[in-house]
């Protein structure tokens, strides 16, 4: 098997987290033998690594110049060495910058990751950015995005050359997102009204990137023409306050309902009849494609790799960023016709299940790992290495 060390700033809340505990979780269905690496203990994640017994290292830092940047890359050369790692997958900037210079102190191959479309201040300081544009860049074997338009961005934005790119999707596990045809029991257990004509929701940090304000106005707008329509929002962060605000000065108190951040997805999306995504900037939304897998219809803004998850008129609608009013109409045209949510909700499913299953991204995943090491894995290049020292 190959052993891969995936490295992370943190396991809490978030897209790349969730991903790496996909990976670790499964990694034996693809060959891999894995170890986490996190910059800082605890978090979600960190427990269900934890429960699945994953290997997990710390190498704490708060700025990766100074001393405490130099004690985590001394701690994972010294874990890379001692745990005789193949491969170091990293994500985000910090820990693309530590993993490629442990990586390559160590003579692994070290794989680093692009899952944003490098704006909004997403690559952290200026300082780090330009070095990882300026040096990481060239010490990485590969860098991977898990969008098309998230690796156009990188071959535009930072110079990186066509053949060190590649782009594999996330994947999603469509067994434990279906759809529902009975929405009741699911409204029911979070304690919000059965009898809506349309419930409207949105799964989105509330952080300036996700304008989940722009999702607000253009529920107003259809709320105020059909008031048994409902909003959902699942999601927490910096925003919270003045979305709640917002929600008040748009007299939506009970129409416009937060659930606050919630790991249990699943069991969220059976209450939706429409998902939205109102995002300035998106790489790649996971939440879409669980929206899609539980057979929703999709609203979405034609940012980034949107338009590679939804089909415009066929899984759902893509509308221009910032914009409630073209918003509210693609919402208003799918609340009340329910032919129009199935037909769309299941051509949603079948793309999934089609193009983004975790399966086809494990599959993709083992090949990039075979790749970067020649075509055969750790356990095999070291027998062949002992082989040749013996006939020497």
């Amino acid at each position: 098997m190959i052993s891969v060390l995936y490295l992370v700033d943190n396991l809490g809340p978030g897209g790349s987290q969730r991903y790496v505990a996909e990976l670790a979780r499964n990694a034996a269905s693809f060959g891999v033998r894995p170890h986490v690496c996190s910059a800082r203990a605890g978090g979600v994640f960190h427990e269900e690594l934890l429960r699945e017994g994953t290997p997990l290292l710390f190498a704490p830092f708060r700025k990766l110049y100074g001393p405490e940047g130099f004690r985590a890359l001394s701690t994972l050369v010294g874990y890379i060495r001692t745990h005789r790692i193949d491969v170091v997958h990293t994500f985000q900037t910090n820990a693309n910058i530590l993993g490629t210079m442990a990586a390559r102190i160590t003579g692994r191959r070290v794989i680093t990751t692009r899952r944003d479309m490098g704006d909004f201040g997403m690559r952290g300081s200026s300082r780090l950015a330009a070095f990882e544009t300026l040096v990481i860049n060239r010490l990485a074997h590969r860098i991977v995005a898990n969008s098309r338009a998230a690796m156009e961005a990188a071959r535009e934005n930072e110079g990186i050359p066509q053949e060190k790119l590649g782009c594999i999707y996330n994947g999603i596990d469509c067994g434990r997102f279906r759809p529902e045809e009975k929405k009741a029991p699911w409204r029911r257990a979070l304690g919000v009204p059965e009898t809506s004509s349309c419930v409207f929701g949105i799964v989105a940090g509330h952080r300036p990137v996700k304008s989940v304000d722009t999702t607000i106005r253009a529920f107003a707008r259809v709320h105020e023409r059909h008031p048994d329509t409902l909003l959902l929002l699942v999601g927490g962060g910096p925003e919270r306050k003045a979305l709640e605000e917002l929600v008040r000065n748009l007299d939506l108190t009970e129409s416009a309902l937060f659930l606050g951040s919630r790991e249990d997805v699943e069991n969220l999306l059976p209450a939706f009849d429409v998902f939205l995504n109102s995002s300035r900037s998106e790489s790649f939304s996971n939440a879409i494609l669980e929206a899609m897998a539980a057979g929703l219809p999709v609203v979405a803004t034609r940012v980034g790799g949107n338009p590679e998850s939804v089909l415009d008129g066929v899984t759902g609608f893509l509308v221009p960023a910032g914009d409630p009013e073209a918003m509210g109409t693609a919402m208003e045209s799918l609340a009340f016709d329910p032919a129009l949510r199935e037909k769309m909700g299941r051509a949603g499913r079948d793309r999934v299940q089609t193009l983004f299953s975790k399966e086809r991204s494990f599959l993709e995943i083992e090949n990039l790992y075979r790749s970067v090491l020649g075509g055969s894995s750790g356990d095999e290049r070291r027998a062949a290495g002992k082989s040749a020292i013996r006939r020497s």
